[in-house]
């Protein structure tokens, strides 16, 4: 099954997948037998985790294997969280079933892995989203924000625009001849075109995005756990109901500023009646404050400027591998088409 992302499988307790045939009965709710197991490989994602479905006495299940870098740590301060919230009543918070000795998670040779309910619904496709949908989202979105408020808060600089500021002043200063040369070793010609052209982009609006980020990187923010990392495939609906939030690999104590501006550049990129739209019906549940609307929008720009750089630098200078180079393409295609918006 590991070896084969395309392939359903049958487990029992004498059966052997791979090297992990020790895993699935560290966790008792798999004890139902017979289980059939389908590997999704990435689902999508481009963590280098991997994501297993399975069904076992009907009941479905996510088997996550998490990204090789991840750390015991970091990861029960990531599932303390989605317990947090989970125990906020967010039913579209997945649950989170334990091994025998009440962990959340496991480990092997291969990395650490949790089982996690199977949520239903689907992620929005194509540019439609109905008012319905837009207020099932603003309010899944600011439950998270309440509850983890709740739990622990602070006001302080954002550290998001912070790293943003320093990676743009990194960037500047970075030697152009070695980059390109790094970008041209890949022998990669699709994604060479994409970053000569935002190469070029930042060069025009390093400076006015610099100014911005500069301007407000001191300003007192509400801090508190944020997702970080929500993107529209994150957010599964069944209907006009919110049945799934999804992956949280990326939390930790930030601005909710950013996760607004990520998740609204994501639904609706550069359509500006659109996201005012959404942030009014989020703000019909948690206002926000006049300093939070700007770093709305610097962490929307800043982000349109930087996030193609980011890939530039893990795939050419890091040579980081990803599982699905047509995603990498396609997420750097909306980059470039957001910033050449950005540079109007």
């Amino acid at each position: 099954m590991f070896d084969n992302p395309d392939r359903s499988q049958n487990w029992s307790k004498t059966g052997k997948i791979a090297d992990s045939s020790d895993l699935l009965p560290r966790f008792p709710e798999l004890q139902r037998q017979p289980c059939q197991i389908t590997s999704l490989g990435s689902a999508g994602g481009l963590s280098g985790g991997a994501i297993w479905r399975i069904e076992c006495d009907r009941r479905l299940y996510a088997l996550r294997r998490w990204p090789a870098e991840t750390t015991s740590a970091r990861l029960r301060y990531v599932h303390s969280l989605q317990r947090l919230w989970r125990e906020s009543n967010l039913k579209f918070i997945p649950e989170l079933y334990t091994t025998a000795e009440g962990e959340s998670f496991t480990e092997n040779a291969l990395g650490f892995w949790e089982l996690a309910e199977w949520m239903p619904g689907a992620a929005l496709e194509g540019d439609t989203i109905s008012p319905q949908q837009r207020d099932a989202v603003a309010a899944a979105i600011a439950a998270i924000h309440q509850a983890a408020a709740q739990h622990e808060s602070s006001l302080e600089p954002s550290p998001g625009l912070r790293q943003r500021l320093t990676m743009l002043q990194r960037w500047r200063t970075m030697d152009r001849t070695m980059l390109q040369d790094a970008i041209q070793r890949l022998g990669w010609p699709e994604f060479a075109a994409i970053a000569q052209q935002m190469l070029q982009s930042f060069a025009y609006a390093a400076n006015t995005i610099g100014d911005e980020l500069q301007a407000i990187v001191s300003t007192p923010l509400p801090l508190h756990a944020c997702l970080r990392d929500i993107h529209r495939e994150h957010i599964f609906l069944t209907g006009a109901l919110v049945s799934g939030v999804l992956d949280f690999g990326a939390v930790r104590i930030e601005s909710r500023a950013g996760d607004l501006a990520r998740l609204c550049g994501s639904l609706f990129e550069d359509d500006r009646n659109r996201w005012d739209d959404f942030l009014a019906r989020y703000e019909r549940l948690r206002p926000l404050s006049a300093a939070e609307r700007r770093a709305i929008a610097v962490f929307d720009r800043s982000a349109v400027l930087l996030t193609g750089l980011q890939w530039i630098e893990w795939i050419a200078l890091e040579r980081r591998q990803f599982p699905d180079p047509a995603a990498v393409l396609s997420r750097l295609d909306i980059s470039l088409r957001r910033l050449q918006f950005l540079l109007k």
